[in-house]
């Protein structure tokens, strides 16, 4: 899941519960996954609606998650293996790409 990264909207403990402030890498998927894309934030209204008028949303933000899955697949059929070191910054994780293995086909 692909999404805006807002530390304060994406990390309330009501909602995600104990781990809200852990990367959780399947925390959307299934049907449990689906009742909190509600509470996803794109600028100015959750996940589950439309751009509109009303809302003011973001016009792009289906396309910003189309580019993002674009360039992870693009990425993995470029380079078959991948290192990177992770850290932690201020509002979040900090991931280095340390070596990457061109792919052989």
């Amino acid at each position: 899941m692909l999404f805006g990264y807002q530390p304060m909207a994406t990390r309330d403990a009501k909602v995600f519960g104990e781990t809200a402030a852990q990367f959780v890498g399947d925390r959307f998927v299934g049907s449990e996954g689906q009742k909190l894309l509600k509470y996803v934030v794109w600028s100015n209204g959750p996940e589950t609606e439309s751009p509109s008028v009303s809302n003011k949303q973001c016009p792009g933000k289906d396309l910003v998650v189309l580019v993002g899955r674009l360039l992870v697949v693009d990425f993995f059929l470029r380079y078959d293996t991948f290192t990177a070191e992770v850290g932690q910054e201020l509002l979040g994780a900090k991931v280095v790409v340390t070596s990457l293995t061109k792919a052989t086909s």
